[in-house]
This record gives structure tokens, C-alpha cells and sequence, in this order.
């Protein structure tokens, strides 16, 4: 796939990701917009809004300016643990306020450069999509405000308004990566349309006092359907490639700075890299403008895509019609949600209020759960006996009231017994998937699939191919089938599994996670863990990579921790960032052949054993590099390193809870195990 092509497949933001092109620059790249959607509907996407600009660029300038301006209602989900993140109604406003003066080049603010008024506006949703007075923000007290973006499809289940409606906003703590933020683009998955926005950038005041709050205006340029200024480098043609803008100079690499460039001279006239561009990776200080083009581009988005949002009637129905009068008590909503309403007998659930309008107190009622009632905002609550249970929430402001009941809102089930260990699984019969196993496939896009082109043994391997799959960030999954550990009868019990994987380009590095669950699914532990060179067994390509029989790693993972579980559930997941086919082989649970034996191979001892602070790792015998994995109680992976050299190896344990810890040194078919304690 050349470039050029690929350029077009890529079509999402992502702000300041810190492994991207770092060959290119040693700062961080301020937009992710490479790396993000689904190809098939982005190529579509792509055609409509082109054909759609060249029709606007024959009208004459009243029309194609399209001088009525088109009016977009946001909301904005704030998720919070109760700190600083849970940023203010003003802070909030002052980016509404700044996003209307960068897209409206306002007299007097910074959006008054020298570009054009693009005729697009912004506003607070006042009516939410069921009728209720809302001042359009949404605050949920949620972990998920730590983001990974392969969670975005979470965001949905915790609160969602019709995209077709409202543009969604979400606000977090962090997300993984140090971004800032990224957007979908138009024509990707509904379900995961908006944007996600660390809130410390949002707004210039509050938390966001240091920011210019050009963020939030970047990535909604690119929910509009506008790419980056260098899009593509220099390009041939101005305006059928590159950022397929006529009126944006042409710009080879993008640009982390306010100096002044000239990176192409294939324009005429020859001029400078627009640094004041909002699609440039310029700092916020340099930005100012958008140009006619990209006003075009915006009003085709619009007029082709997201044509109900700015309509007249939507207008009306979320309040942001100019004619709109708020009412004069505008009450509280009462709302919750959980991301796990089905669950198994003993298991806890969290639940989340998200009432509207400030509720100052909840009276919760948990029929079948215990406690049985709550007054807090966000309860948990266990259920220890099967049933299906309604849930009531009922909230006030100390002068408004509402009341919410689901009924059989949460569904407990017997947990069972799982399958007899051992489990195996070399996908030669052909048959896919395999019965007992569960593909998730969250996007409806690229996903794991059978293949016969390589395999460790036999026919077949399944591969996921990272390449075509440009839904960045989004995570497709390989469910094992419930499985009983007690039923294991040797002394250290493992999972393992063999894979092959390669990269496209040294910037991309995708992501391969096992997760493990002993509550029905509930809650996962991380067990495993491979990215960037990590996960590489194969050459950088930019051909599909097809291992052969020298390309595979194992995958060795003591699972001793949950000797004593007997419905366990795991997981194998793929988060694409575009590298290249990930391909999975023999995946083997409570198999003791060739294990303990591998554990004789290597020598070393762990002192001091207990430890406090440290723990010293020396080995007596070492024939090539290690990765040793320490893993809590609960099977968690806390610590990974490459151990490249024989002798002393210092660790430091001294953040670690005091408890009782695995050790695992694995590498060069070598494999031993010791347990740790930490005694603080």
C-alpha cells in the first residue's frame, strides 16, 4: 500500500503521543490523526466530502460561503475520581467560548487571524435527547477517566447521547501514551464517534490556566473531516493530494515549533509552511486561522455526512435554537448506570450516578443486593444470591426531585465449574472459532480469522492483520472458555502460547494483552503484556509478514495465583496501532510436559528473601538475555525487565504492598519460578 493510499485509510486524532516518528523529532507529536479509523468507511467518507467541496468551490461565493451559520450542540461527559479533573462548569465554557472564536474568527480573540469565519458555532446542549433541561454536561465518577484508548467503546456504556444529535465530548484524567486527546473522524463506527480530551487542556482557566485551549479546536477540525497540514508531505497536485486542501501550503513534516518554514516548493507562489494553522502541530501560540479551503471541506462534511446535527429541527430539539428559552428551574434528572450488570453470585457492582443538573443527594434501593439501601453517590453493592433485581435511584438538589427504576436491571448467575484443565487449542480442525471460544469484535471491522499460510505445527495459526485494521485503538479479542484450575495437579501451573508479529514502520507498535478474570468476567487482571520491541519477531515490513518457522516466541505465564479458581476466564486482545499481522499458535493452559523440566536450565538466586527494599537477583549460570516478571498475589503483572548479563541484579520492590510475590525468568526456552515476599 503506497503512502498515498494509506494516508487516505488513516483519518483520526490523537494529540501528543510519545512513540510516534520520535526518528523524526525528539517532540512529541501533538496529533495522533495517522493512526485512528476504520478503512473501508473512511475511503466512502472521503469520496462524498470531495465531491461534495468541488461542487461548493463552482457556486458562486455567496453559496459556496455558505454564509448562514451552521450551529453545533456539544455535551460534555466529565469522568472524575473526585479530584482536580472534575473541572468546573466556567472552565468548560471558557473552551466552548474559545472553540466559537477560533472557527468564528471573532473581532478582538485569537481566532481573528488571518483566515476565514468557517460559519460554524458551538453550544451547550440545554435539552438532553429525552426532553429534560440539561446545561449539557454529564459528571460520572468513574476509573475509566485513567483512559486507554482501546477502552473508548467503554465510554458508550457509561453515557452516550445520539451522535447524530449532539457531538460527545469526554473528559479525563489521563490517557495512556501522554495524549492530550483524539477525535473520530466522519464515517467511523457510531458508537465510538466524539472526542476524548485530557481536562487539563480544556478551557484557559482552572486547571487548564497554562493551556490556550487550541486542543479541543484541533481535534474537532478533524471530526469535521480536515486532515493535517502536512498530510502526506509535499504531494503533487494541491489539491487532489496532500491535505487535498488548494489554499494550505504544502508542508513536508510537520512542524513542533513557531519558526518559520518553507519544507516544499512545488506551490506556486512558493511560500512558507502555514505554522498558524489549527491543523498544524504548531504550538497553540502560532495558531490563529483556518483557510477558505478548509472552510469548504468543513461545509461538505457537513452537508454530506453529519447533516442532522446543525439542522434546524435538531436545533430545537436540544435547545440551541436561537429562539430557545430556558426554563426558570431547570431540575435535577436522576440517571446510574453500571458497565457490569450481569454478573455472577458474590460478585460486587460499582455503580455510577449520572444525574443531570447537580444533584446534591441519592437515596439508592438495591432489592436482592447488600447493603440493601445507600445514600452515597456512587454505591457498591454485592449480590450473593441468583435472580435478576431492579434498581431505583432517586435524587434532589434540596429544591428539585426525580426518581429512576430499571427494572431487572441487574442479572446474578451461578458461577459453575469450568472446563478440566488441561486446555489446548492449535486451531488445526480448521473450524473457526474453535467451539468454546468467543471472538469479540467491538467494531465490527478487521478482526482475528484463520489462516493457513503459517502455523507453528500443523495446518493453521490465526492472525489478525494490524496493517488494513486503521481503527486505531480499537482491541479484538480471543475468549478462552471457562476453565476449573482446581483441577490442576502439578506443582507450578502455566499458560502458554506461541506468536509471531512484525511492524510496518518503526513508529507503529501494536499492542498484544492477556487478561484474566475470576469473577465471571467482572473485573480482568493484566497478565501479560507486549509492545514495541517486545512483541517484534519478525523484520519491519511494509509487505504482509508471514513468519516462518524461526519467528515465533513463547509466551510463558505462571498462573499459580489462581490454583485455587475454579470458573476462570481468559482473554488474548489485540489493540491495533498499524504494524503489521499478529499471529497466534498452540495455546496451552495446565500443560506440564517440557515445563518443569525447562526450570532445571538456569541457575540464579533472590536475596534477600523476605526483602523491604530491594531484591538481588545473581546468577550463576546465564546463557542469553531473560525477562523476569514479578507478579502479585492476585496474578497481576507489576514488573518486567530484560536481564541482558550474567551476575548481580539490583530490583527495587520498595513501592510494592507487602504480600506474597512470583518471580518468573523466562528466555531462550529457559523457564524458572521462585516465590518472594515483601515485608514492609
Amino acid at each position: 500500500m503506497n503512502s498515498l493510499t494509506k494516508s487516505i485509510f488513516l483519518a483520526s486524532a490523537l494529540l501528543l503521543v510519545s512513540n510516534i516518528n520520535k526518528a523524526q523529532s525528539s517532540t512529541n507529536n501533538p496529533c495522533y490523526f495517522d493512526e485512528y479509523t476504520n478503512n473501508n468507511s473512511i475511503l466512502q467518507t472521503e469520496a462524498a466530502i470531495q465531491a461534495k467541496v468541488e461542487i461548493l468551490k463552482k457556486l458562486p461565493v455567496n453559496k459556496a460561503g455558505h454564509d448562514s451559520s451552521k450551529t453545533i450542540p456539544v455535551v460534555i461527559h466529565v469522568l472524575h475520581i473526585g479530584g482536580a479533573e472534575n473541572i468546573s462548569d466556567a472552565q468548560i465554557q471558557s473552551q466552548i467560548t474559545i472553540m466559537n472564536e477560533d472557527y468564528g474568527k471573532i473581532a478582538g480573540t485569537n481566532g481573528d487571524g488571518n483566515g476565514v469565519d468557517t460559519k460554524i458555532r458551538f453550544c451547550l446542549a440545554r435539552i438532553d435527547p429525552n426532553g429534560n433541561c440539561t446545561n449539557g454536561i454529564v459528571r460520572i465518577y468513574s476509573t475509566l477517566t485513567n483512559h486507554k484508548t482501546y477502552e473508548r467503546a467503554m465510554l458508550k456504556q457509561l453515557s452516550f447521547w445520539d451522535n447524530t444529535k449532539y457531538m460527545n465530548i469526554y473528559l479525563v484524567k489521563s490517557i495512556t501514551g501522554g495524549v492530550l486527546g483524539y477525535s473520530s473522524f466522519p464515517g467511523g463506527p457510531p458508537d465510538e464517534d466524539g472526542m476524548v480530551v485530557r481536562s487539563n487542556v480544556f478551557g484557559n482557566i482552572g486547571t487548564a490556566a497554562s493551556s490556550l485551549g487550541r486542543t479541543a479546536s484541533h481535534e474537532i477540525g478533524h471530526w469535521f473531516g480536515l486532515y493535517h497540514t502536512f498530510n502526506n508531505g509535499c504531494g503533487v497536485d494541491l489539491c487532489l493530494d496532500g491535505d487535498y486542501i488548494c489554499d494550505t501550503p504544502p508542508q513536508a513534516t510537520p512542524s513542533f515549533n513557531c519558526n518559520t518554514l518553507n519544507t516544499c516548493s512545488n506551490d506556486v507562489p512558493d511560500v512558507n509552511d502555514q505554522k498558524e494553522n489549527y491543523m498544524s502541530y504548531t504550538p497553540g501560540s502560532c495558531k490563529d486561522m483556518f483557510t477558505n479551503g478548509q472552510k469548504l471541506r468543513i461545509q461538505a462534511t457537513l452537508d454530506t455526512i453529519r447533516t442532522i446535527i446543525w439542522s434546524q429541527t435538531n436545533l430545537i430539539a436540544t435547545g440551541c435554537d436561537s429562539n430557545y428559552t430556558a426554563p426558570t428551574v431547570c431540575g435535577v434528572v436522576a440517571n446510574f448506570v453500571t458497565l457490569t450488570p450481569v454478573v455472577c453470585e458474590g460478585n460486587t457492582v460499582n455503580f455510577m450516578d449520572i444525574s443531570l443538573n447537580d444533584a446534591t443527594s441519592w437515596q439508592w434501593t438495591f432489592p436482592g443486593g447488600t447493603p440493601a439501601t445507600s445514600i452515597v453517590e456512587n454505591p457498591s453493592i454485592t449480590y450473593p444470591t441468583l435472580g435478576s433485581y431492579d434498581v431505583t435511584l432517586v435524587v434532589s438538589d434540596g429544591s428539585t426531585i426525580d426518581s429512576i427504576t430499571i427494572p431487572n436491571y441487574i442479572v446474578v448467575s451461578t458461577p459453575g465449574v469450568g472446563t478440566a484443565l488441561p486446555f489446548s487449542e492449535n486451531f488445526d480442525s480448521g473450524i473457526f472459532p474453535p467451539q468454546g471460544i468467543i471472538i469479540n469484535n467491538f467494531d465490527g471491522g478487521v478482526t482475528w480469522g484463520l489462516d493457513s499460510a503459517a502455523s507453528v505445527s500443523g495446518n493453521y495459526s490465526i492472525k489478525i492483520d494490524n496493517y488494513i485494521n486503521t481503527n486505531y485503538g480499537s482491541s479484538d479479542e480471543i475468549v478462552l472458555p471457562y476453565l476449573d484450575f482446581t483441577s490442576f495437579t502439578g506443582t507450578n501451573m502455566f499458560m502458554t502460547f506461541k506468536w509471531a508479529y512484525a511492524r510496518s514502520d518503526p513508529s507503529f507498535s501494536d499492542e498484544m494483552i492477556v487478561l484474566l478474570s475470576t469473577d465471571c468476567g467482572t473485573n480482568f487482571n493484566q497478565i501479560y503484556y507486549r509492545t514495541g520491541n517486545t512483541l517484534v519477531t519478525g523484520p519491519t515490513q511494509t509487505t504482509p509478514f508471514i513468519p516462518d518457522s524461526t519467528q515465533w516466541a513463547t509466551a510463558t505465564i505462571l498462573l499459580n495465583p489462581y490454583l485455587s479458581e475454579q470458573y476462570v476466564q481468559v482473554k488474548i486482545v489485540n489493540i491495533t496501532d498499524g504494524g503489521n499481522n499478529l499471529y497466534i499458535d498452540d495455546i496451552n493452559i495446565g500443560i506440564t510436559t517440557g515445563i518443569e523440566m525447562l526450570e532445571e536450565e538456569v541457575q540464579f538466586t533472590v536475596y534477600p528473601n523476605p526483602a523491604s527494599d530491594n531484591i538481588v537477583i545473581d546468577f550463576t549460570k546465564f546463557s542469553a538475555d531473560k525477562t523476569i516478571s514479578i507478579y502479585n498475589s492476585i496474578g497481576k503483572l507489576v514488573l518486567s525487565k530484560m536481564i541482558s548479563a550474567k551476575g548481580k541484579h539490583t530490583i527495587l520492590v520498595n513501592h510494592f504492598s507487602s504480600g506474597i510475590y512470583y518471580l518468573v525468568l523466562e528466555g531462550s526456552g529457559t523457564l524458572n519460578t521462585q516465590k518472594i515476599i515483601i515485608s514492609k
